[in-house]
């Protein structure tokens, strides 16, 4: 799947502006942003519940305006809009077996059985966590190549929690499929993901994949005899954290070059601390900023 330049106005409010990325199969993908930073109407967008004010998007190099079957290669539930409320398990089924031309009813019933859901139970009385679950199941069963799952594990108790993440990458892991997944529960997705995706005033600003991100990045914690942090950390890095004089920033890229050119400033503190996600989360969107001599 591509995205490309995608615009989108609401309320004639500019949501999204010049949004390109892509989703490649046998992937999953995170999304991360502040609240009400467009997460949401990226998965509406796609989904169709918006038309494109600008842009377009390709599924196998295949524009969806002049193929909108090709939509059948996308699952999507949009839970403050949720149709299913009132219907049971069982009539939802029928819904989406409708919807998508290769749904595994096999592997659906399987999974409701597994996880002891009767198709007799009606949606809005099941607990939060069991509504997921299903979704999860609905989800999989789908055999949609591309999976837009919107905090999927918000709500859910641990227990439950282990059980959507275990169907999602077990289930994806054995097929040819992709799922873009925004969450701000940042360890669970840490887990999970292939790729990070960053969006930040209204547009994707970095796309990381965390193998080669572990690879060359560094987090690394500073003090200088100076109260003045050097110049070249300012240019090499972005700020996760300052309190006091100890600071706290991202490296990308850390050569060895560039270390021996920090330490030459001989800093009281050069430790290096384990990356995460949340890491890259503040690097990337607090307001964090270095100070200045005073």
């Amino acid at each position: 799947m591509r995205v490309q330049h995608l615009d989108q106005m609401i309320d004639q409010k500019s949501i999204l502006k010049d949004l390109t990325f892509s989703l490649n199969k046998n992937e999953i993908v995170g999304l991360i942003g502040r609240n009400g930073s467009g997460k949401t109407t990226i998965f509406q967008t796609i989904a169709g519940q918006y038309l494109l004010n600008d842009g377009e998007l390709f599924i196998d190099d295949v524009n969806i305006a002049q193929h909108p079957e090709k939509r059948q290669e996308i699952f999507y539930i949009n839970e403050k809009e949720n149709f299913l409320l009132n219907y049971s398990l069982d009539k939802i089924n029928q819904f989406y077996r409708a919807a998508y031309p290769k749904f595994n009813q096999d592997l659906f019933l399987d999974l409701l059985k597994t996880h002891q859901l009767s198709k007799r139970l009606i949606y809005k009385r099941l607990s939060k966590g069991m509504q997921g679950l299903f979704l999860m199941i609905l989800a999989i069963a789908s055999n949609a190549t591309y999976l837009l799952l919107d905090e999927p594990f918000d709500g859910l108790d641990v227990i439950v929690r282990k059980q959507v993440i275990g169907l999602l990458v077990e289930n994806l892991s054995q097929s040819n499929r992709s799922a873009l997944i925004a969450s701000h529960n940042l360890n669970e997705l840490e887990g999970i993901i292939d790729r990070v995706l960053v969006l930040k005033d209204q547009t994707i600003v970095q796309d990381y994949r965390l193998e080669t991100l572990r690879e060359q990045a560094r987090k690394i914690q500073f003090v200088f005899k100076a109260k003045k942090v050097p110049e070249i950390v300012k240019q090499h890095s972005k700020v996760i954290q300052i309190q006091g004089r100890v600071v706290t920033a991202l490296f990308e890229q850390f050569p060895e070059e560039l270390a021996t050119e920090i330490l030459n400033y001989e800093p009281i503190l050069f430790e290096e601390l384990p990356l995460t996600l949340e890491d890259l989360f503040e690097a990337n969107l607090s307001r964090v900023k270095l100070m200045e001599d005073e």
